[in-house]
């Protein structure tokens, strides 16, 4: 594809235009993947990297990508018009996909079931919730963070199975198995040493000693927690009444604050 120096002139400056708006969108879009649908360490290990990259894709590549094909002065004011509109409903259709799929995949709580920390969506629930904020009674955390026990008779778990296939509702986001926050701090209390093993089994032994040391603490003051992200793993980090602190990942040199 070959053009004149003034058509390659206006196709950049046409392009540009193009995406110091995608920037502006792309900023707002990444600040509220970041802080608020996939706050760390979730952005990092649950999709929140990913969501960023989709975005992105759309906004900064795809839309400017074909203002720089189409976009054409020469042609009649009609036909301009008409590439215009054409660029910006494909580029508003395809970001309205990324954006939707990026926001539903978020995690709207975080589950402490059985012996492990996972994070449900809206998805998980199967139409059972109506808002993300009906989980708030349980935690003050942003997800929630919430405890979750499974019963111990055998026909509350058939039902607690049935439930999961036939109303395709996952384990994690049975509300009926949630608890009161204030039983977060004994599960919590009472897993620690399956976690502390977990610690060496994951090659975290290190990155928790580092974590303690940048924050003046020892290993008594806290509790921790494996988080299973679907991207990757970190550890929660709560003090010994059961409030979240802070977290770090499994290596050793990538802890966090």
């Amino acid at each position: 594809m070959k053009f004149t120096g003034a058509a390659l002139k206006t196709k950049l400056k046409a392009t540009a235009v193009h995406m110091s708006m995608s920037i502006a969108v792309f900023a707002y879009l990444s600040y509220q993947i970041y802080y608020n649908w996939y706050p760390q360490p979730y952005f990092e290990v649950d999709g929140g990297w990913q969501g960023i990259r989709l975005v992105g894709a759309v906004d900064l590549v795809l839309g400017p990508f074909i203002t720089f094909l189409i976009f054409d002065l020469s042609k009649s004011r009609r036909d301009i018009v008409f590439d215009l509109v054409t660029i910006l409903v494909i580029q508003l259709g395809a970001l309205a996909y990324g954006v939707h799929t990026t926001y539903t995949q978020r995690p709207i709580a975080i589950v402490l079931l059985d012996e492990f920390v996972v994070p449900a969506t809206m998805e998980h629930y199967g139409g059972t919730l109506d808002s993300a904020s009906q989980l708030s009674k349980y935690s003050d955390e942003k997800p929630p963070i919430i405890y979750a026990k499974l019963p111990l008779d055998e026909a509350r778990l058939k039902e607690i199975n049935r439930i999961k296939i036939e109303d395709k509702v996952l384990e994690d986001a049975q509300m009926q198995l949630y608890r009161p926050q204030s039983e977060l701090r004994a599960a919590l209390v009472e897993l620690q040493p399956v976690f502390n093993r977990r610690l060496d089994d994951y090659g975290s032994r290190g990155a928790f000693d580092n974590w303690l040391e940048a924050h003046g603490k020892s290993a008594d003051e806290v509790l921790i927690a494996p988080f299973d992200g679907r991207y990757g793993k970190a550890w929660l980090v709560f003090d010994r009444q059961g409030k979240y602190l802070s977290y770090f990942l499994p290596s050793a040199t990538s802890e966090k604050g």
